[in-house]
């Protein structure tokens, strides 16, 4: 092979590896966009035993890809003299736990009589709260919510997914050279 086309080649290797660093490293200053939630429902003998729901911060997920606007409403019991902080986080839990219920992937696990049924997806943003109104006979707040979600996709396209998310990563690297 001549000595022009090895020289070309490293090159090319040594400026891929190069961008990959700096998108770690320009990724890392950045704020925090997307949450990876998870929502897992307990149950042994056929009754609810516990429900956890988790939020962490997910900077570098690739496992997401349509992301779209979703609606979620339903209704919260609380008596009047509830803090309005408690509410709005219960409702924000609530509306989060309906909206991964909907369209999370869901996933299975049983062992003997116990079951953990999970559901996942990937936020950008903050929940909003549209609209609440309180009942105060039933004493329960009707509301609506919205929020930037995607589900997880399934196991079988993770393998393109990251490649599709290093190569735009490498990308945008390049690109914040000539800021």
């Amino acid at each position: 092979m001549p000595e022009t086309i090895k020289r070309t080649i490293i090159f090319g290797k040594c400026l891929f590896f190069f961008l990959f660093s700096l998108s770690s490293a320009s990724l890392a200053t950045e704020g925090i966009e997307q949450y990876h939630i998870r929502y897992d429902i307990k149950s042994s003998r056929n009754k609810i035993v516990s429900t956890h729901l988790s939020m962490i911060p997910a900077e570098n997920e690739f496992r997401a890809e349509n992301y779209s606007l979703k609606t979620a409403s339903g209704a919260i019991s609380a008596g009047p003299a509830e803090a309005e902080a408690a509410v709005e986080k219960r409702i924000k839990e609530d509306a989060l736990k309906t909206i991964l219920i909907s369209e999370g992937l869901k996933s299975v696990k049983t062992r003997d009589y116990d079951t953990v049924t999970s559901y996942e997806g990937v936020l950008t943003g903050p929940v909003r709260i549209i609209k609440t109104t309180y009942q105060p006979d039933r004493e329960i707040y009707a509301y609506e919510a919205r929020v930037e979600f995607s589900p997880i996709s399934f196991p079988d396209r993770w393998r393109t997914l990251k490649f599709k998310h290093k190569i735009k990563q490498g990308i945008n690297s390049f690109f914040e050279l000539f800021r």
